[in-house]
């Protein structure tokens, strides 16, 4: 049986999962991704966070094994992230702004010039948008825009540029891909912010979703290829970056579940293959043990108490349905990802 990367590459496409070393080289994730990936993501291990988790020390131990999974692989590899309120160390939030970005500046220099040559794609920027809390620009107030500066976020940009010309760069974000107004609201402040840097030549070369899904939310393929075909004018490729399925509410038994999360992973990955911009489609994390959903103190719980099954193989690694339909989602690919579909190709 062809594995899912070697399907979507009936596309020109790549297909993967993000990864913590923790479990990455444990079974059954270590033969899955044998099997499966052709990208891998750092789930957490490039996070500022935890790489510097106290004042002046750096552990690169993770990062360093994430990398070296992937060329053991011989899978493209997304860094993520350089730049993201929540993985920013805690004790920066006091400093002043002039410090802050001296901090900010080392960390994202040091971090791609490790491991320059090596990275498909950096996360530059990640989750800077918030419309929904009323900024007349529709970006998120966080330490990252007050000690940055959000008129400053092209500057990250060009720093990762000059720290690795070959790498492609992504402004990363959520809410974006379903029929709901508050993700069309997200759209729309995401194409104005993309409009603006393209405007300014600001080097972005892809816009990165991150598809976590929802049962509980409406889907419009219509409306999601109308939203591709407007990056696609502003020159961007598309990367699928985070994708997995929330059964928070769904009822019925774990077939009738499983029924519903693979019919909304098909209608996704579908609309995916049917556009020359869309490039990859990274899960985030391998089977329903790993996955953050079903981890303490994160993500939404369900009432009954069950944990969720949102990604396409069980505990124990076997395929669910979700995987049935997405392997024949990716067989039945007739449009080609275009690698001249981006600006800097």
């Amino acid at each position: 049986m062809p594995g899912l990367d070697q399907l979507a590459q009936l596309g020109g496409r790549r297909y993967g999962f993000a990864v913590h070393p923790s479990y990455a080289d444990k079974a059954p994730v270590a033969g899955l991704l044998r099997q499966h990936a052709g990208v891998i993501t750092a789930e957490n291990a490039m996070k500022w966070r935890h790489i510097q988790t106290v004042f002046g020390g750096r552990d690169y131990t993770d990062a360093d094994k994430v990398v070296a999974l992937a060329v053991s692989l011989k899978a493209d590899f997304r860094g993520h992230t350089l730049a993201w309120h929540q993985s920013t160390p805690a004790y920066l939030s006091v400093v002043s702004p002039a410090q802050f970005i001296r901090a900010q500046t080392d960390h994202l220099q040091t971090l791609v010039a490790r491991y320059r040559g090596r990275i498909h794609t950096w996360d530059v920027l990640n989750e800077a948008i918030e419309p929904d809390l009323n900024q007349s620009d529709g970006l998120r107030e966080s330490v990252l825009s007050k000690q940055w500066g959000s008129a400053r976020y092209p500057a990250l940009f060009e720093l990762a540029r000059a720290a690795d010309p070959e790498a492609k760069l992504a402004y990363n974000d959520f809410g974006l891909e379903q029929d709901e107004p508050w993700c069309e609201r997200r759209r729309r402040a995401v194409l104005r912010l993309l409009e603006t840097w393209v405007k300014r030549a600001v080097p972005v070369d892809v816009m990165g979703l991150q598809a976590h899904l929802d049962l509980s939310r409406r889907f419009s393929a219509a409306k999601l290829l109308a939203f591709f075909d407007e990056l696609q004018a502003l020159g961007l490729t598309i990367q699928v970056t985070e994708l997995d399925v929330r059964d928070s509410t769904t009822t019925g038994s774990l077939v009738e579940r499983d029924t519903a999360v693979a019919a909304l992973y098909k209608d996704f990955i579908d609309v995916c293959i049917s556009h020359p911009a869309v490039e990859m489609m990274v899960m985030w994390n391998v089977t329903d043990a790993d996955t953050w959903i079903n981890r303490w103190g994160q993500g939404q719980r369900r009432s009954d108490g069950q944990p969720m099954r949102p990604t396409l193989f069980d505990d124990q690694g076997q395929p669910k349905r979700a995987f049935e339909a997405v392997a024949a989602s990716l067989r039945q690919t007739k449009v080609k990802f275009d690698k001249k579909a981006g600006r800097n190709v």
